[in-house]
């Protein structure tokens, strides 16, 4: 039976990134670069694993702050892309509303928020909505959009009304472009955070970062990007999977093996 490709992949990915850690870590222990400078990454690794609660703690308040920001963004662009796909006056009137949103610096935004929110988990999770609702709300618009022009005119012919044909054609259809959407939306809701906990707050891998940097500890600082880099490689293969659930006929039916059966 042959082996699965993702895993094969899975297994290239591993090594290569194997390969760059033993590498880097040669490179460190020869030069004698001080590991205020530039830790070596089993330093790196010994902080992270020695302070299993510091960064759990940390991290947990970084994936919710995310997670809060990413469910808010994905409702925004939902119902963004539902109100442009269903009148062309409030397309004309919202994309460009959306558009040069994408262009204000949101860190600069971050004071108006505290202002306006004080200093609880709220303007963070602003931030990381605003951070992720460009590319879901310009996904989900496109996704609603790409529905079969013909398929429309059969259920019009037939008297369905907006309502059906929304969540049993278009949403249904835009499952792709929802999940591709997602995880665009999922990594950067994870950046939102950090740029969010580098406004004011005590809590949070971005918190860490900062505190670790003003100490010069600089392996600890290390340590709070790995884990940061996990969690945004975790958030894209969840939503990944999400992807074959939801969108499960945009999938080749098996991957790597053909239709008729294979001897063992």
């Amino acid at each position: 039976m042959t082996r699965s490709p993702l895993l094969r992949s899975a297994a290239v990915t591993a090594g290569v990134i194997l390969a760059l850690t033993a590498s880097v870590e040669m490179v460190v222990r020869a030069t004698g670069v001080a590991a205020f400078i530039f830790p070596a990454p089993s330093v790196v690794l010994g902080s992270l694993v020695g302070a299993p609660g510091l960064f759990a703690r940390h991290a947990l308040v970084t994936l919710t702050e995310a997670g809060a920001g990413l469910a808010l963004a994905a409702a925004a662009a939902l119902l963004f892309a539902a109100a442009a796909v269903h009148s062309r006056l409030l397309d004309r009137l919202l994309t460009p509303v959306v558009v040069v949103s994408q262009t204000i610096p949101v860190i600069a935004l971050a004071p108006l928020l505290v202002l306006w929110f004080g200093y609880g988990l709220t303007p963070r999770v602003v931030i990381c909505a605003l951070i992720a609702f460009f590319p879901m709300a310009i996904a989900s618009l496109e996704g609603l959009r790409a529905t079969d022009p013909r398929l429309l005119l059969l259920l019009d012919s037939v008297g369905a009304s907006r309502w059906d044909v929304f969540w049993r054609v278009r949403l249904p259809g835009a499952g792709p472009f929802l999940a591709a959407g997602a995880r665009t939306g999922a990594t950067l809701s994870l950046v939102g955070a950090v740029v969010a906990e580098w406004t004011g707050t005590d809590r949070g891998l971005g918190y860490l970062v900062l505190s670790a940097n003003a100490r010069l500890a600089t392996a600890q600082a290390f340590a709070a990007v790995l884990l940061i880099s996990l969690l945004g490689l975790g958030a894209y293969g969840a939503t990944g999977l999400l992807e074959r659930r939801i969108a499960w006929w945009r999938q080749p039916a098996v991957l790597g093996r053909t239709t008729s059966k294979e001897t063992i």
